[in-house]
């Protein structure tokens, strides 16, 4: 599966004329592509008078080194502090109210960093020469940077306390051990401390640049004026040398070297309850693009909450709290896909938690149901996946509905796979079988590696930890669960 937000796209009529520039199999919607390689896509929507801009580039933690981990977070930061044309925060701030701007944003994730507004459809020409100040010329004013470390080193610390973050931390560190800082979006003290503002220009001028972007466009516009504002105002923005041309290696699969058993005391989860997950690594989009197909397909078959896999945890695990709480998914990266299976326990004294997650819960998913999935081509009946596969399109129709949540999308998916990638995912899915699930989960599943782990409240930890520790499972604390804790 992909994202909650997930996926976009084909085959589908809007009350709204085709405008193809470029091939686009979804109606409505263009895409150009500048000399410079800046790509641009538009979506043609009537509906409201607002038009959605979004400028997103191929890069964040994907592209770090140990000595550049969270400064991708960093630069996006620093964006929104001052330019050639509006030159501090106060100015920045001031241009997007008088440009009517209702909403604005930006973010950066494993894969992509982006920034967004949405803005009355007459001044789309000067939101998008707003966005072009802002990301061609900004100044990286050094007394800026300085402030704006102490902003991030509080926000990350913040976040390091966080008992999600301390948890897939830890995980990271294991099953993408041999490259973690390329999944640690934050980085640490250390690292933000040490940026200056030459490291930032490096920063721009390998990955802030129009052959590394896309500028999305969606309202009530039209395409072939936007292609001319866009010409106009990012026309002359240079292009450089192609950061993927030598992509660093993949992280490898498996991740670790045998199956690894993790134990996390976390308040945050209530006495009596406890989480169980197993994680894999999965197919990488661009590396396998058929197998993250079928992993997609999976993913959904194994929502049922009548299906077979869910009725068989409950029945195999002892004190399952509930059915529905189970869960199989893969979640597709460009380089760092994932594979995870969860459920939530009750405490009992009978049934230790090391013995249920260990035998019981692993046990059931790996000797028993997933063996029968590859076996069994009546595992998942033929209703099912045709239920499956018209829910999956529906919501991808649903996205269309809205530009923002389209552009939204299709970013996404422009920047951890390719447009066409997002272009053909409905007849690609259309297409999967019992076979090819069965191929996914033998590479990815069966022949792979995981760690098991369990987050439980710091009570039940204490009256399970002997236990724990003779089944073999590491306990994770803030202090050992992520990458950069011995080299602080």
């Amino acid at each position: 599966m992909k994202r909650s937000f997930i996926m976009a796209l084909a085959f589908v009529a809007l009350a709204i004329p085709l405008a193809f520039a470029d091939g686009t199999p979804i109606a409505g919607l263009s895409r150009f592509k500048l000399d410079n390689g800046l790509e641009l896509f538009v979506l043609e929507n009537h509906a409201v008078p607002l038009t959605r801009i979004q400028i997103t580039f191929r890069c964040g933690s994907i592209t770090q080194t140990p000595d550049t981990a969270g400064l991708f977070h960093l630069y996006e930061h620093l964006l929104f502090k001052g330019n050639s044309t509006y030159r501090t925060e106060t100015e920045f701030s001031a241009a997007m109210t008088d440009l009517g701007v209702a909403e604005w944003n930006g973010g950066t994730s494993t894969e992509y960093v982006t920034y967004y507004f949405t803005v009355p459809s007459d001044r789309t020409s000067q939101g998008l020469q707003f966005w072009s100040h802002a990301v061609r010329e900004p100044l990286f004013d050094p007394a800026e940077l300085e402030v704006e470390k102490d902003v991030v080193v509080n926000e990350i610390n913040g976040r390091n306390t966080d008992p999600d973050t301390v948890f897939s931390s830890a995980v990271d560190k294991l099953l993408f051990g041999k490259y973690p800082w390329r999944r640690d979006i934050g980085g640490y003290e250390k690292t933000i401390r040490a940026a200056t503002v030459d490291v930032m220009r490096s920063i721009q001028s390998s990955y802030y640049i129009p052959n590394n972007a896309a500028i999305f466009v969606g309202g009530d516009v039209k395409p072939e004026a936007v292609l001319a504002m866009v010409k106009e105002w990012f026309g002359t923005w240079k292009k450089g040398a192609d950061p993927w041309k030598t992509p660093a290696p993949a992280h490898p699969t498996p991740g670790v070297k045998e199956t690894t058993y993790l134990a996390y005391p976390d308040e945050s989860l209530p006495a009596g309850v406890a989480y169980v997950e197993m994680r894999f690594r999965g197919p990488d989009v661009i590396s396998d693009p058929v197998s993250t197909y079928a992993a997609d397909v999976w993913g959904y078959l194994m929502q049922n909450p009548d299906g077979r896999f869910k009725t068989a945890i409950f029945d195999k695990v002892p004190a399952l709290y509930d059915k529905d709480y189970t869960s199989a998914y893969y979640y597709t990266q460009r380089d760092g896909g994932q594979i995870m299976f969860s459920t939530y326990v009750m405490s009992d004294a009978s049934a230790p938690l090391a013995d249920r997650a260990k035998t019981y819960f692993r046990g059931a998913v790996l000797t028993d149901q997933i063996p029968a999935m590859i076996k069994d081509a009546s595992y998942f009946s033929a209703s099912e996946f045709q239920v499956v596969k018209q829910k999956m399109e529906d919501e991808q129709i649903l996205s269309l509905e809205t530009p923002e949540k389209f552009i939204e999308t299709l970013s996404f998916w422009w920047s951890v796979a390719s447009s066409d990638y997002f272009f053909g995912y409905v007849p690609a899915m259309k297409k999967v079988t019992h076979k090819d699930i069965a191929a996914f989960l033998t590479s990815y599943v069966s022949r792979n590696l995981e760690v098991v782990s369990i987050r439980m409240n710091p009570k039940d930890y204490a009256n399970e930890s002997a236990g724990l520790l003779a089944a073999g499972f590491s306990t994770v604390t803030s202090e050992n669960a992520f990458w950069w804790g011995t080299t602080k």
